[in-house]
């Protein structure tokens, strides 16, 4: 199969917004944004020694957003460079004629935005490396025949994949806005089933990196993947509802991070939509727990040089000394809340959770009398309003600070307010691909029904 490449240079797609952007001006827009995007993306998914997909692709997109006054129309296509440009622009204009004004609606102010990508700030985010068909396919034949041999109880594979992805954009605005860079990722992933008397159940692992060098070594990612299937084939049976001290593995604390994330952005705090209303300066965590967003991590999987309207981003503390210290607003709800944009259109960027404890999730259930290790959830159970919680899960049992066996179809709930403020460990044992830089959390108090 031939390479695909991109088919166009950062300095061509900065001509075709310019070109874009002052059509948008002659035929009526007061102002405007584009952002024109391309995707190359190949992807080999192996089952049982065979090929099951392999599928590469190339795709790109425009989207054009015009202002007229305080009405806003948008517009997307598969096309970068459309030959009808002027019929475009007027079907945005008419659809903000058919809008109705919202004073918030705008482009960034120019004293937000990023002018340049300073040479110094160097974040390697585009690491392109030419695997062949042949090595993608032997790459996760591989993962799957050293999984298959660590156990006989590892009955058979529900697939292992690899694959990698290169993205070309470039954003541009009426307020002088034209920059746009190159970024890769590349991903690893095998999942098993494991069987004995007690049934059958299955896990794997995965990782992603912005190098493909850099992906978990194959025997590695299989070990892990083997050792999370065999954990589940020990089961047990809780026989009693109660509030039980909690370890939340690392894959799933950062969830509960996520969630915080959530209360703390714009969108849901300015229509009140938050049980972190008006929490600016509040304690919410332990006093010894800080969160850092950082956008400039060398490789960095959430790392950037400016957000999704082209603002500046830059290191904060979001949490420090476990008080509420900044929101993720981009320019709309920043207008709305009466504040200035944090850089934060898009999400946020990586996070880095600080830790009080150092070991791997067993050395951590050394600090558990009795509860649990939660290496699994189900649902999306949280009322962002209240901070209600309450999902699926499985996990495994511990007692005196031993694991003694895998439980499932279990209840865990809280409110986010008391579970953040019953945090009594974070782990340093986080996945440094990760966005989320944050280890397995143990947490007192969490009702657990079964």
């Amino acid at each position: 199969m031939t390479q695909l490449t991109f088919e166009y240079e950062q300095h061509q797609l900065s001509a075709i917004t310019t070109q874009i952007l002052d059509k948008s001006l002659k035929l009526g827009a007061t102002s405007a944004q584009i952002e024109v995007n391309e995707i190359i993306s190949t992807g080999v998914d192996i089952l049982s020694g065979n090929v099951e997909n392999f599928e590469t692709s190339y795709s790109s997109s425009l989207t054009l957003c015009v202002y007229v006054g305080h009405n806003r129309g948008s517009i997307s296509i598969s096309q970068i460079n459309p030959h009808n440009i002027d019929e475009i622009i007027q079907q945005g204009l008419s659809i903000a004629k058919h809008t109705e004004a919202d004073q918030y609606n705008g482009i960034a102010e120019k004293d937000f935005l990023c002018t340049s990508t300073p040479p110094e700030l160097e974040l390697n985010l585009y690491n392109p490396y030419f695997v062949s068909n042949q090595e993608l396919i032997n790459r996760a034949k591989n993962i799957e025949n050293i999984s298959l041999a660590q156990s006989n109880k590892i009955k058979a594979s529900d697939g292992a994949s690899i694959s990698y992805g290169q993205y070309n954009f470039a954003i541009a605005n009426t307020n002088g806005l034209n920059l746009g860079y190159k970024t890769t990722r590349y991903s690893s992933s095998i999942s098993l089933i494991g069987e004995n008397t007690d049934g059958m159940q299955t896990d794997g692992w995965y990782d992603n990196s912005r190098d493909y060098h850099e992906l978990i070594d194959d025997s590695n990612l299989a070990k892990t993947a083997v050792y999370r299937t065999l954990r589940r084939l020990n089961k047990g049976q809780l026989n009693k509802s109660g509030q039980y001290s909690i370890i939340f593995e690392s894959s799933i604390a950062k969830s509960l991070i996520g969630s915080y994330i959530g209360a703390i952005s714009g969108n849901n705090l300015f229509r009140r939509l938050s049980f972190l209303n008006d929490s600016m300066h509040q304690q919410i965590f332990p006093n010894w727990v800080n969160i850092i967003e950082d956008p400039f991590i060398n490789k960095g999987n959430s790392s950037c040089y400016f957000d999704g309207e082209g603002v500046n981003v830059a290191r904060r503390n979001l949490v420090q000394d476990g008080k509420v210290n900044g929101y993720i607003l981009n320019c709309y709800s920043a207008r709305k809340l009466g504040m200035i944009t944090t850089g934060n259109a898009g999400g946020n960027h990586n996070l880095l959770v600080n830790s009080n404890f150092s070991g791997d999730i067993a050395q951590l259930a050394n600090k558990l009398h009795q509860g649990m290790i939660i290496i699994e959830t189900i649902g999306h159970g949280i009322n962002m309003v209240t901070g209600d919680y309450s999902v699926g899960a499985s996990g495994l049992w511990v007692d005196n600070g031993e694991i003694q066996f895998f439980v499932d179809n279990l209840t865990i709930s809280g409110n986010l307010k008391q579970i953040y403020q019953n945090i009594r460990y974070i782990s340093d044992d986080y996945n440094p691909h990760s966005s989320i830089h944050c280890g397995s959390m143990l947490i007192d108090g969490i009702n657990v029904a079964v």
